[in-house]
């Protein structure tokens, strides 16, 4: 057996092999009984006397900083379309057989959420009548206990066995990590030698750790994303009822600001909010704290963005009102100069509901907008139709007539 000597480096213990010639060159992590290392019968349970030390040490490396697992010991994941989601109609979503070496951090947490792939099938014989056994899945002690081992996984498309663990967190450019560590192998005659050379090998342990961290992060991550989704809803709610006073003040054709010719005026807006946060503990405690809340979305700036959305939601769905219309349309159109001395043109479209159903026709004439224009000539008219079909996406063979 090789010998180990333990080096403390920034904190971290680090396992150095003395000899270069051993066949694991990513080092054992400590010697173990041999006879456990022989060919056992696939309905054999594997027995090990080293996992109590093996354990304690796992948990000393998941009590460190994580200074010597660095992100670069990672593989790096990219974010691809096609590998971002489990196929949950498959009979075992997270079979390695269905993924590439490299998968997206978005999958990997969806893998890890699942489950891993441990099925407990009739497995296949080789061409030397031998096959895999579930009792792989578990270490068996001395005294008889039975601990799982997390990270084995068969995989039914490939027939093979695999690490879960070395597979998505290993450090894939590292020389000594040997292929089938990822990959997979079905080497069922010396399969019981190859899982204890494993799962206390170096690279296998920094894996596990890595996954340990990365476990860690999500739960962190999730705090985050728990606070986040929370001040979202906050928002979302006092928006509610900032475009709900609006649609109550502009459907009463009541103007939002409402100065009074007063040098400053809170208007109508301003004061129906602080009405209704009086009897709404969200909007009031905007109000209440002031220092905290710099942003309130009760700006004039806001207020017009808020109309300009509600208007031009409104505005489709009156246009898709009227692309279904089998009887067509037309444009009724008034001009008038403002208070800036430019002409304006009102349009408003009148189309015809049928309700075949109700036997029930009814007639409307719906606003759409102001529309500049520079000259009263016929050939600026036409253009403002083309302009109205065209922001409107209306079909100009539906159109009955344009009048003015």
């Amino acid at each position: 057996m090789d010998k180990f000597v333990h080096s403390d480096k920034n904190s971290t213990t680090e396992l150095i092999s003395n000899d270069t010639h051993t066949e694991n060159k990513t080092g054992v992590l400590l010697s173990f009984n041999t006879e456990t290392c022989k060919s056992t019968d696939e309905d054999e349970i594997i027995e090990s006397t080293t996992l109590p030390v093996f354990t304690e040490h796992l948990n000393n490396c998941f009590a460190s900083d994580g200074k010597s697992t660095k992100e670069s010991d990672t593989t790096e994941f990219t974010e691809n379309d096609d590998d971002c989601e489990l196929d949950l109609s498959a009979r075992f979503p997270t079979d390695r057989g269905m993924f590439k070496n490299c998968i997206s951090d978005k999958l990997k947490r969806e893998i890890l959420k699942y489950g891993p792939c441990k099925p407990e099938i009739d497995f296949p014989l080789n061409d030397s009548k031998r096959k895999f056994s579930k009792i792989y899945y578990y270490v068996k002690l001395k005294n008889g206990t039975l601990i799982p081992r997390p990270w084995l996984c068969y995989s039914v498309i490939w027939d093979m066995v695999y690490c879960e663990t070395c597979w998505i967190f290993s450090d894939k450019n590292n020389c000594n990590l040997k292929k089938e560590r990822v990959e997979g192998i079905n080497d069922w005659q010396h399969l019981s030698q190859k899982i204890n050379i494993h799962e206390f090998s170096l690279s296998h342990l920094n894996a596990m750790k890595v996954r340990s961290t990365w476990t860690k992060n999500l739960t962190i991550d999730k705090e985050f994303e728990t606070q986040i989704s929370k001040e979202a809803k906050f928002w979302r709610d006092i928006l509610t009822r900032i475009v709900k006073i609006i649609l109550t003040l502009t459907s009463g054709n009541t103007a939002l600001r409402g100065n009074e010719g007063k040098q400053y005026s809170e208007g109508n807006f301003l004061r129906t909010v602080k009405l209704v946060a009086e009897f709404d503990p969200i909007l009031k405690s905007v109000f209440d704290n002031e220092k905290k809340f710099k942003i309130k979305y009760l700006s004039p700036t806001i207020q017009n963005e808020l109309i300009e959305i509600l208007a031009s939601n409104v505005r489709q769905i009156i246009c898709n009102e009227i692309s279904t219309c089998s009887s067509g349309f037309s444009i009724i159109m008034d001009s008038t100069q403002d208070i800036t001395k430019v002409d304006q043109v009102s349009i408003i479209i009148r189309y015809v509901i049928i309700d075949h159903e109700k036997h029930v026709l009814q007639i409307k004439e719906s606003f759409i907008g102001f529309y500049k224009i520079d000259q009263h000539r016929a050939q600026n008219y036409e253009n403002l139709i083309y302009k109205v079909l065209s922001d409107t996406n209306l079909d100009i063979k539906k159109m009955q007539r344009a009048r003015v």
